[in-house]
């Protein structure tokens, strides 16, 4: 037999959810950095989220407390496209860390890490 569903009545008695742990989003402050991490992950669009994919990850803290999130791209293509969106990766930091106030694009060519460091307004720290 076929139920009839009523797309004005709301009170839905098949629709149970006792788990009210479903809807808890965790604060940032018990959040580990790996979950950060993620979370500043899934703010990006697919096509830069595939982009982040390739890339590694690493907080570089001074003994001030303050530090660069340094986001070392698999080559230089990646690292030019991800600088186009430096603006986005900016807002997205500040909303995961407090205290991270530079990020670096890196590649590593020859051997070496080539890094452009940003500040949380997105311009170019020139050293």
């Amino acid at each position: 037999m076929l139920k009839m569903i009523d797309p004005y009545d709301f009170e839905d008695d098949d629709f149970d959810l006792e788990n009210e742990d479903l809807f808890e989003i965790k604060p940032i402050s018990q959040m580990t950095e790996g979950e950060k991490l993620q979370r500043f992950k899934r703010f990006f669009d697919s096509s830069s989220r595939a982009m982040l994919q390739d890339c590694l990850f690493r907080l570089v803290v001074r003994e001030d407390g303050l530090g660069t999130l340094e986001i070392l791209c698999p080559n230089e293509v990646v690292r030019q496209r991800l600088s186009k969106k430096k603006r986005k990766i900016t807002n997205n930091i500040n909303t995961c860390w407090s205290h991270i106030r530079w990020f670096s694009l890196c590649v590593q060519q020859d051997g070496e890490l080539h890094c452009q460091t940003f500040t949380r307004n997105g311009n170019l720290v020139t050293r």
